[in-house]
């Protein structure tokens, strides 16, 4: 080997060298980084069982998961001392269906906790010092299903980094002026099933820089608390629904610019005024159901108009579609009047806002008729709920305009009569058990046969006794697809007269 092959032979060799190098780096390098990491992260370690019962430990990703139920405050007391030698994370502390009718000052001293639930644990009272201690940790405190009158704010005010409060099922009567002070952090409060009666005009005062939800339902509200409310800037979901509102009024929501969703369901309303809403132009979902609703101001939703999509009035005493009201909504997609009065539809019901509409639920009225032209323009209509109406006939020319979008129907709990003019439906089943909906073929809406006295399956009409065979009763398109079919042939047919005649030179 002269001198220049060796040169080379050894700069080969020393590459190889390199990339393997480099290749066992790669290799090794996710092994060491995860010893470091485990190194940087102590290894979490229950305790015996024996020094903790009757609580249960096991070992979860992020820390320990510590259950204790059906016990009382002097095991609890020994089971966190227990826990204390170890300086463990306590991602989950569960004190469940235990008698712990007051949670002592410093009993979480020197623990660790992240979420923190007392539940259904006869707690009446909460000493000021008994959270003090896990300030810099806790990030959710569940205190539901209780016995405590008040909000126990001296307690709650050094959880400087809670997230979540969960007070549903207690017996709080009133929100008193700061009851939430200290929790500047808090993005959800929960305050279901309480009997408040009243909430003061400061009661959320310090929530207003994070909280995204509120629920205040189930309790014994006879009026918004606007003056309460109006702060929350950053409000995305106010719950108010099962309270015992009989009014609202324009101003009401006024504060509330971010609001997203509302629930004013199951209250006592009577009417929705003009501009109620109208400072509530990000608002995408309502709820007035279970209302005793039967006046609809054509400016009920004056400000909606750029942002509602999801509006439900089922459950009220409303008499007709408030046309007028939705009209302005053109960017309406659900719209639910179960469950109603409704006995007549105008054939202008939709104009206006029904071209954005996917659902609509119309089931549990009084409707007899269905004009013609009702559905002409709901051009991107998925699901139509009929169901238990006083519908005798429901022609092919008044559905004709939703057959091509319709996914999901209910025509079920009708007096209909077996015709010629209801052949549509089984054609649209068959379609949509070929999209596989299996919610449609499901439902199997009973027809009434006057000839022979019987009740029939809309789907298996004996159509040749009802001397339907003039009518196209087979699966075929529907007049808008016959109508496409028929441009396309003719087009082709311009399409070879054009190639014919070119090469005729």
């Amino acid at each position: 080997m002269d001198k220049g092959q060796r040169s080379q032979w050894l700069y080969s060799t020393q590459s190889m060298h390199s990339a393997a190098g480099v290749v066992c780096v790669l290799l090794l390098f996710p092994l060491l980084l995860g010893q470091t990491m485990a190194q940087g992260t102590p290894q979490q370690v229950c305790p015996e069982q024996s020094d903790i019962s009757p609580c249960i430990c096991t070992v979860k990703k992020n820390g320990l998961d510590v259950l204790c139920e059906a016990t009382d405050l002097m095991h609890i007391t020994k089971s966190m001392g227990t826990l204390k030698g170890k300086s463990p994370i306590i991602f989950y502390l569960k004190l469940r269906h235990n008698n712990l009718p007051k949670l002592q000052g410093f009993v979480f001293l020197a623990l660790d906790i992240r979420h923190l639930t007392i539940h259904n644990s006869s707690l009446a009272a909460i000493e000021e010092n008994a959270l003090s201690s896990l300030g810099k940790g806790l990030t959710q405190l569940d205190v539901s299903l209780n016995q405590m009158k008040t909000v126990p704010s001296q307690a709650l005010q050094h959880l400087y980094h809670l997230l979540i409060l969960n007070l549903n099922h207690n017996k709080i009567t009133v929100l008193h002026n700061n009851a939430f002070e200290g929790l500047d952090t808090l993005e959800i409060l929960t305050l279901y099933e309480n009997k408040i009666t009243q909430v003061d005009p400061e009661a959320f005062r310090g929530l207003e820089k994070k909280l995204k939800r509120l629920n205040l339902g189930g309790n014994d509200l006879t009026n918004v608390p606007q003056k309460a409310l109006s702060i929350l800037d950053t409000l995305k979901k106010l719950e108010i629904q099962e309270n015992k509102i009989r009014t609202i009024s324009e101003g009401d929501f006024e504060g509330l610019q971010n609001l997203d969703s509302l629930i004013l369901a199951h209250n006592m309303i009577t009417t929705v005024p003009a501009n109620v809403f109208t400072h509530l132009s990000m608002l995408n979902s309502l709820e007035l159901e279970g209302n005793k609703i039967s006046i609809i101001d054509k400016d009920a939703f004056k400000g909606l108009e750029e942002n509602l999509q999801y509006l439900r009035l089922g459950d009220n005493n409303i008499h007709a579609i408030p046309s007028e009201a939705l009209r302005p909504l053109h960017r309406l997609r659900h719209l639910d009047l179960r469950n109603n009065n409704i006995n007549v539809l105008a054939d202008d019901a939709f104009t206006g806002y029904g071209d954005s509409l996917t659902f609509l639920n119309l089931q549990k009225n009084d409707i007899k008729v269905l004009p013609s032209t009702l559905f002409e323009n709901l051009n991107s209509l998925e699901t139509l709920n009929l169901q238990n109406n006083k519908l005798q006939r429901i022609p092919q020319d008044t559905m004709e305009p939703v057959i091509d979008t319709l996914r999901i129907i209910d025509i079920t709990d009708n007096p209909l009569n077996c015709s010629c003019e209801l052949t549509w439906f089984p054609k649209l089943l068959e379609d949509l058990k070929n999209k596989d909906d299996e919610m449609s073929q499901k439902k199997k809406p009973l027809c009434h046969m006057s000839l022979d006295n019987r009740e029939y399956f809309v789907q298996a009409m004996p159509t040749e006794k009802m001397h339907c065979a003039g009518l196209n009763v087979s699966p075929s398109p529907t007049s808008g697809g016959l109508i496409r079919i028929l441009q396309v042939n003719i087009l082709a047919q311009i399409a070879m007269c054009s190639v014919a005649f070119l090469s005729s030179f």
